[in-house]
């Protein structure tokens, strides 16, 4: 019998549906339920294994088992399993493979059409990625569907909906947060406004919470185990299991009780749904923001919406509801099966699609992983290969009317990737340990996942063995929102956060001072006289305790680098430049400063240790800006004067390309974890985007008149953009390149800076005095 298949491949948890004669049923996937764990192994023969089979080894192989491997994808980085590295591609086809040759089992044969979801939120660089996981898988044809297109699939069918009828789906999984605006139209469900996400945010996050609870509770038993001692590893990962299951109980319970077996201890730690929710309700609250900020949009009132569907595992929490109803007031539906809603209507959505190409092809046997000799280093590709051994793919299908030859389920513009921090501060290194060795529960299905901006700690949590990680930084929001002023002097003409985020120093250079503001309290707590000439621009060493300030004067009696220690607010050091220097740029390691000089063409690098000039580099006309690789191999340079951004090879101190960019070019910025430049053109009012793999331009888009600055999100989702000509902030989605948000700012925005946490973001006014702080998650 003839039947379509539709796949929820989520962050923790993977599901699967089938549909036959306009009824769709889900597939028991795992051992002891229809879901399966989003996990993969890998054997002692080289093997990999997936689903619940390498789930039951988190506990006693915990550096043979990768999770949350959705969180990464798009992230170059291989993935360490028993000492043999593996593209998340590879692991996740390996996932996504297994499902589908059960699925083949279970109904008997071969699906006619495959649907596949995806984050309504994925960009063109995430959608391009999971095609390489298809293609891994050996799907061969298959169409892709937004998941909260599907979770409206499945609650149009499953509740009568009238004409233009307007509902929300919010979708709370193990992993990943999502919020859509729909409508019912006679013609199917629409997606109205922007979707909007949040990478890092879902069961496996609370379950950190109520492992900080128990820390607590016991008087940091947690934080003084020894992590070294292999009863530890066990113990913790039986304790993070224990505190998923508490979780879940109070879902049903008022209460519950978690057994907490240490070596040589055994305590029990009380818990109960009021401490739960007291634990998870900011976090809950930053979803609820995400949703209304997707209502805007969308241009409905909040009294127009008929309904938020809640679906994901997560979502069953009954803080849930009560917080959705109380602030949208309108009734929040929890779905009759929450954690398979997704694939229920992806698999009625393979029926419309029944024909559009040729059906799924079983994967290729496996071969052995081969051992790594080395420890894997960061690939620089945005999206691994497919192994050889996986079929070529024809593509994915195209959404129905569209040319089969295209490409089908184009998504919706980027969205922000972390959450805010769950932990105290005390056991994050527990947690981290905990993301590492063990398997986060069970019984969370979490459909969704976003690109790698943000993948610090998912690395480690797809990664045994991996180094801690830092902690997550505050999710940036499509349009962020201008808050009060702050008063630093007539001449603000560049500022810059401190690398701990702690202050901010702004070049007064009609004053001829560093302003310095407390972030803490947004007030001036000094100001640093710098005597050499009037203070320009500024760059941090990597550990903040230096701070390298570019000197000139218009008449050019004075081009010089003064070194500013921020630790007593002194000039501990002078040095001499060729010209006017203006934005400089310090290596990874901060042994080496370069320093574009505006009127000699050139690049002076400086050797920190000494403060002595020991090279100059010859660069294109009137160097602007400069910025380096991660890996400090390369500085992107802008040079005002000849429109294109020039490329040097720091390890040869030669110049290795030369970019046509657009006119004027005036500022750079490298993003941390893409293969990305932009560059602001100001006579062009543009701003272009360059691949680094490449060296190619990409994209070339408009913002407001002048733009003088642009810098990254600190999750990397989008990029700021201060016009100085009609003194606005343009913001830039990162995925597709298209302005997001214009934000008022005050008179003629020169700079912009972003603390490292996310969560503000700071824009010198030079014609009114003053900073205006940015409230980046919206």
């Amino acid at each position: 019998m003839r039947y379509g298949l539709g796949i929820d491949l989520g962050t923790t948890f993977v599901a699967a549906a089938v549909e036959r004669d306009g009824r769709a049923e889900t597939l028991r996937l795992g051992d002891a339920a229809t879901v399966v764990h989003a996990a993969v192994a890998v054997r002692d023969d080289g093997v990999l294994v997936s689903g619940d089979a390498a789930a039951r080894r988190a506990v006693s192989d915990p550096d043979r088992v990768a999770t949350d491997l959705k969180r990464r994808l798009g992230d170059p980085t291989p993935v360490v399993l028993g000492g043999t590295s593996h593209s998340v591609t590879e692991l996740l086809g390996t996932l996504l493979g297994d499902v589908f040759v059960r699925a083949v089992e279970a109904s008997g044969g071969e699906p006619d059409t495959v649907v596949l979801t995806h984050p309504a939120n994925w960009g063109p660089l995430r959608c391009r990625a999971f095609a390489d996981v298809a293609a891994s898988a050996g799907l061969a044809r298959y169409a892709t569907v937004t998941e909260p297109e599907a979770a409206a699939a499945h609650h149009a069918a499953t509740h009568r909906l009238g004409d233009d009828e307007v509902f929300a789906v919010y979708d709370l999984g193990g992993g990943t947060f999502d919020a859509t605006v729909l409508r019912r139209t006679t013609e199917g469900i629409e997606v109205l406004g922007t979707p909007e996400g949040i990478e890092h945010l879902g069961g496996t996050d609370f379950d950190d919470a109520v492992l900080a609870h128990v820390d607590s509770a016991t008087g940091g038993a947690l934080r003084r185990l020894d992590l070294g001692d292999a009863r530890t590893v066990v113990a913790l990962a039986r304790l993070r299991q224990d505190c998923t299951a508490a979780k879940e109980a109070l879902s049903f319970d008022t209460e519950t009780t978690i057994p907490v077996f240490l070596p040589g201890r055994h305590l029990e730690v009380r818990l109960t749904r009021a401490q739960l929710e007291d634990l998870i309700r900011l976090p809950v609250e930053s979803t609820l923001g995400a949703l209304s900020r997707t209502v805007r949009t969308a241009g409905v009132a909040p009294g127009e919406l008929s309904a938020v569907v809640l679906v994901g595992g997560s979502s069953q929490i009954p803080l849930i509801a009560e917080m959705v109803s109380e602030q949208f007031g309108c009734p929040a539906v929890v779905d009759a099966h929450p954690k398979h809603a997704v694939a229920l209507g992806a698999a009625l959505g393979a029926r419309s699609r029944a024909g559009t190409g040729g059906a799924a092809r079983l994967p290729a046997p496996r071969r052995p992983a081969v051992a790594a000799v080395a420890p894997a280093a960061p690939a620089r590709s945005a999206a691994p290969s497919p192994p050889a051994a996986a079929p070529s793919p024809a593509g994915p299908l195209p959404p129905p009317g569209a040319d089969p030859g295209s490409a089908g389920g184009a998504p919706a513009d980027g969205a922000p990737a972390t959450t805010p921090a769950l932990l105290a501060v005390v056991v994050l290194a527990v947690v981290a340990l905990l993301r590492v060795l063990v398997l986060s529960g069970t019984g969370q299905d979490a459909p969704g996942g976003q690109d790698a901006g943000a993948g610090t700690a998912t690395s480690a949590a797809a990664s045994p063995g991996g180094a801690i990680p830092a902690p997550q930084v505050a999710t940036s929001a499509p349009v962020p929102s201008a808050g009060p002023t702050i008063p630093v002097g007539p001449t603000p003409g560049y500022v810059a956060a401190s690398p701990d985020g702690r202050r901010l120093y702004v070049t007064n250079r009609g004053a001829g001072v560093i302003t310095v503001v407390d972030t803490a309290t947004d007030q001036v707590t000094a100001a640093i006289p710098v005597e050499a000439g009037p203070p320009q621009y500024l760059t941090f060493s990597p550990d903040g305790t230096r701070a390298y300030v570019s000197v000139w004067d218009d008449a050019r009696t004075v081009a010089a680098v003064c070194v500013l220690d921020t630790g007593t607010d002194a000039i501990v050091a002078t040095v001499p430049v060729r010209s006017r220097p203006y934005v400089s740029a310090v290596t990874p390691d901060g042994s080496r400063l370069y320093v574009p000089n505006h009127d000699s063409g050139t690049v002076s690098v400086i050797d920190t240790a000494t403060d002595t000039l020991v090279a100059d580099v010859s660069v294109p006309p009137n160097p602007h800006w400069v910025e380096l690789t991660p890996d400090g191999s390369r500085a992107y340079v802008a040079d005002h004067e000849s429109d294109v951004v020039s490329v040097i090879d720091t390890a040869t101190a030669t110049v290795v390309g030369e970019i046509p960019v657009g006119t004027s070019p005036h500022s750079v910025a490298v993003h941390r974890t893409r293969p990305l430049v932009a560059n602001v053109n100001y006579d062009a009012d543009s701003v272009t985007v360059i691949d680094t793999d490449t060296d190619e331009v990409v994209a070339t888009v408009a913002v407001g008149e002048e733009p003088q600055d642009v810098t990254w999100s600190a999750d990397g989702r989008f990029a700021y953009v201060t016009n100085v000509g009609d003194s606005t902030l343009s913001v830039i989605s990162a995925d597709d390149f298209r302005v997001t948000a214009t934000v008022p700012t005050g008179g003629s925005p020169t700079s912009v800076t972003v603390l490292p946490d996310g969560s503000r973001g700071y824009v010198s006014d030079l014609d009114d005095g003053t900073l205006t702080v940015l409230d980046l998650a919206g």
